[in-house]
């Protein structure tokens, strides 16, 4: 794929991705905890990481539910990205897929409490860090950048993630694309 192609796919991708569709299954945890779907839906969509040690990272919230995704560097980060965000907007996650079989890697899932201020990690690894237990972790949303206290990335106290179709995501993925193609 050229250049010009790998940046409209994504350009294509990165708006669709915010504009998630209203055709999956919800969570009764997020329908039963949550404000209605028009008051929680301004935050929905897909947000890629910009800090550095958790970069191409990618947190997906629908209401009040989140799914975090590790996305392998290297030659198949453009790809992988690709699919995760595609897959994002269709409500299609894969829950199981590893990284080391060339997949992105859903590393928890959670519920956004009612004030917007703090997950629930339902799995995998919560700020317990145990791998197995639930556990709550930091979280500050704004419209331009979600913060995520100590979760995920062990040496790293917070992570930023930014909306994927704003200009910096853009960049920082075509990038990422151009650099493996």
């Amino acid at each position: 794929m050229t250049r010009a192609g790998i940046a409209a796919s994504i350009a294509a991708l990165a708006p669709g991705a915010l504009m998630l569709t209203g055709c999956g299954a919800s969570s009764d945890a997020a329908s039963s905890k949550g404000p209605s779907s028009s008051q929680a839906s301004s935050f929905d969509g897909a947000y890629i990481s910009i800090t550095d040690g958790a970069g191409g990272e990618i947190a997906a919230i629908d209401g009040h539910e989140i799914t975090y995704i590790d996305v392998p560097g290297g030659d198949l980060r453009c790809k992988l990205t690709t699919m995760a965000l595609d897959d994002i907007k269709h409500r299609a996650i894969v829950k199981d897929g590893r990284t080391d079989k060339g997949q992105y890697q859903v590393l928890s899932t959670g519920t956004i409490n009612d004030g917007r201020t703090s997950v629930l990690w339902n799995d995998v690894n919560g700020s317990d860090s145990t791998g197995t237990d639930p556990g709550s972790g930091a979280l500050s949303i704004s419209s331009d950048m979600i913060t995520l206290g100590y979760t995920f990335a062990y040496s790293i106290d917070q992570v930023q993630l930014i909306p994927v179709d704003s200009g910096q995501a853009k960049a920082l993925m075509a990038k990422d694309c151009d650099q493996h193609s």
